[in-house]
């Protein structure tokens, strides 16, 4: 295997050298590999200004490199927004910045404590109670999977409005492009899989390896054939035909291309069958990225004349490609609100454990999501999705509360349901915005703001109880040798986080006093409130106004808390309409959710997050030297110990204050199975392959 191999205890258990590695989830927490960092060891409210705290900060983080770049800079928050920067005279150094401007009258959103829903519960009870292993547990399994004539009805938005097109337009991350295109490799899924630490196995793909750091070489199966249709007319896949798709991820100007930023070029044998990626440097997250659902390998004649494959929708709406691929079904249709799939006659995978052929459902329905009004691309009201899910009209159903699964049971006491983990690096955050010479250049005051952030609270309040405190990384390769799998499973607590997380009222006004603020002097925190729109990618703003309301009491007079709301503009037209949201301009803290992506490595949410390359312009010379180590770095027991070095300076320097990260709770009927849910696909749009593998037990009358 190539790059990390969550799997296998036993490249956990020992180093390349022999020597034992024991490290248990806490014990990794506190390792030496922390360089002594930790704001406990500081002199927080002692002498010195805040050049004097970031120094100390600075100084004790051992092995960076010499010159270290500022801990603090301007932080382009959201994508596309530009840079603050300053100008000679312009801006006076310290607490004076703080002032917000006084020429005109801020209007406000209120200040409220958001009320404890009545159905909060205990998500330490909950995880273990729907926990994924329960799932091969279920009444049916040991009947063993079903290949039948029957219907899977799911319920996803995609239609002819996202089309099959492996060249997608827009930056989307979730797509079922896999249900008709194969892959190189993909993950694997199942009621009999770890849902939390994925393992990568061959689709296209029988094997690969890795001869030298920068080469990874595919085998390409043999057995694999194009529909049989023109121009493909049923021939054989071959290995060029994978290079074709490859080369054409490598444009900039593609989605996929982001991961491929290693590769400097890519060789295919038709007689070895072969695919060879040449690499400028090892890259240990390159498979995984592979793994992501667009990531598909489509017909060479798709790709170099595009306009062949284009045509309208039934309604005349929009362009869907027509897909002619080698996966394990067959586009049958596609309209405004739905689309259907047929199963591949012809398709080449049986599943390994049972060696029947796939898939085992002949058909796949979706879209029951949208309204079914004939012209609108409105979302179904929650009063529709509940009357559809009553009348079976989909199989798996994506829960917001926990009460809503007890009205699920009441409708089908047979309702299987999952509590998914957090999706590591994709919580919310607050980012800071502008602080240069500002007050938030100063760590204290960060610090400060963090340990008056009741994570639990915003979890109970906002997420009843299904939510845990974030740190913005990828929990997943965090070695832990009492987990089945040999790395941890479920996130992180205040405490295990450090104290910049724990909730401390006390101190964090110590911290503000020692940075020069009080009744006298209060902070000013223009806060952004966020936004509510459903097409948006914004943070929970319950979870803003919660942390809002938690300042307010907590810090008292020390600071003086503004909630600024943000103005929305709706482009498109009547038919489609999406609404974008605007940061008020005074805003100094911004709330943020990062922008999805497929975190099947963590060097999505590290490197490409963190670095000074990246558009959250972090500039931190020690987080730059660790991430490039991190996603070169081949060795599973090393790579983990460079990702917790991240954690803990991403932690500590304060750039970011992360919130939570909810858990997804699903419920699907009792008679369908290997349909789940995985930390990193909440959505199926983001792991739709596991379908080639549902299967349903025969229904009374004969239906499969």
């Amino acid at each position: 295997m190539f790059a990390l191999t969550r799997n296998t205890r036993a490249k956990i258990g020992t180093d390349k050298r022999g020597l034992s590695v024991a490290i248990s989830r806490r014990g990794l927490i506190g390792h030496a590999w922390r360089a002594g960092v930790g704001v406990g060891a500081l002199a927080l409210v002692g002498c010195g200004g805040p050049e004097a705290f970031n120094a100390r900060l600075d100084g004790a983080a051992e092995g960076a490199q010499e010159e270290t770049a500022p801990l603090v800079s301007p932080l382009a928050a959201t994508p596309g927004e530009e840079e603050e920067t300053d100008t000679d005279g312009e801006e006076e150094e310290g607490q004076a910045q703080q002032q917000v401007p006084a020429v005109r009258e801020l209007v406000t959103v209120p200040i409220v404590e958001r009320p404890l829903p009545d159905d909060v519960v205990d998500v330490l009870e909950w995880r273990e109670r729907y926990h994924w292993r329960e799932l091969a547990k279920l009444p049916g399994q040991e009947a063993g999977p079903v290949r039948s004539s029957g219907l899977f009805l799911h319920a996803a938005s995609q239609s002819s409005w996202t089309p099959f097109d492996p060249r997608p337009s827009f930056g989307r991350m979730g797509t079922f492009l896999p249900l008709v295109y194969s892959q190189l490799v993909t993950m694997a899924t199942g009621d009999h899989q770890d849902a939390q630490h994925g393992e990568i196995e061959g689709d296209l793909a029988a094997s690969w390896e890795v001869p030298e750091p920068t080469t990874l070489v595919f085998s390409i199966r043999g057995d694999v054939r194009w529909p049989n249709s023109e121009p493909l007319n049923g021939r054989a896949l071959t290995a060029s035909d994978v290079r074709v798709s490859h080369d054409a991820f490598l444009s900039s100007e593609l989605p996929q291309g982001s991961a491929y930023g290693a590769v400097e070029r890519i060789e295919a044998d038709d007689g070895e069958m072969t695919v060879a990626f040449r690499l400028s440097e090892p890259a240990s997250y390159l498979p995984a990225e592979m793994t992501g659902p667009l990531h598909v390998i489509a017909p060479p004649h798709q790709l170099e004349d595009p306009s062949a494959a284009i045509t309208l929708d039934r309604n005349g709406i929009g362009r869907s490609v027509t897909p002619e691929g080698s996966g394990p079904f067959r586009l049958e249709f596609t309209s405004l609100n739905s689309w259907g799939m047929a199963r591949n006659p012809s398709y080449f995978k049986q599943d390994r454990a049972t060696g029947q052929q796939l898939p085992y459902f002949a058909r796949i329905r979706g879209g029951e999501l949208i309204s079914r009004q004939p012209k609108s691309v409105t979302f179904s009201s929650r009063d529709e999705i509940w009357r559809d899910w009553k009348d079976r009209r989909f199989d798996v159903l994506g829960l917001i509360r926990p009460s809503e699964l007890e009205k699920s049971l009441d409708l089908f006491p047979d309702v299987a349901a999952q509590v998914l983990a957090p999706t590591p690096g994709l919580g919310s955050a607050l980012a800071f915005r502008g602080f240069r010479g500002g007050p938030f250049a100063d760590a204290r005051v960060r610090l400060a703001l963090s340990a008056s952030i009741d994570r639990v609270e915003i979890a109970r309040r906002v997420h009843y109880g299904l939510a845990a405190p974030d740190c913005g990384h990828d929990w997943t390769h965090v070695v832990d040798n009492e987990s089945e799998s040999g790395f941890r499973e479920w996130p992180w607590t205040p405490e295990e986080l450090g104290e910049s997380h724990v909730f401390d009222p006390e101190r964090a006004r110590a911290l503000l006093s020692a940075a020069g603020y009080g009744a006298e002097q209060p902070l000013a925190i223009n806060l952004d409130a966020g936004e509510s729109g459903r097409l948006t990618l914004s943070v929970n703003p319950n979870e803003v106004a919660t942390v809002a309301h938690q300042w307010q009491t907590h810090l008292g007079e020390a600071v003086l808390v503004r909630l600024l709301p943000r103005s929305v503009r709706t482009l498109g037209s009547e038919r489609s309409r999406i609404s974008i949201s605007e940061v008020h301009e005074d805003a100094r803290i911004l709330a943020t959710a990062f922008p999805p992506r497929y975190a099947a490595d963590p060097d999505g949410i590290t490197y490409r997050r963190l670095h000074s390359s990246a558009n959250l312009l972090v500039g931190d010379a020690v987080l730059d030297d660790l991430c490039e180590r991190q996603r070169g770095e081949l060795d599973a027991v090393r790579r983990s110990e460079l990702l917790e070095q991240i954690r803990v300076r991403d932690m500590e320097v304060g750039w970011r204050l992360t919130l939570v990260n909810p858990y997804g709770l699903v419920a699907r009927q009792g008679d369908v199975f290997n349909v789940g849910g995985t930390h990193i696909a909440h959505s199926f749009d983001l792991n739709p392959k596991q379908f080639e593998r549902a299967w349903r037990l025969p229904r009374e009358g004969g239906g499969g």
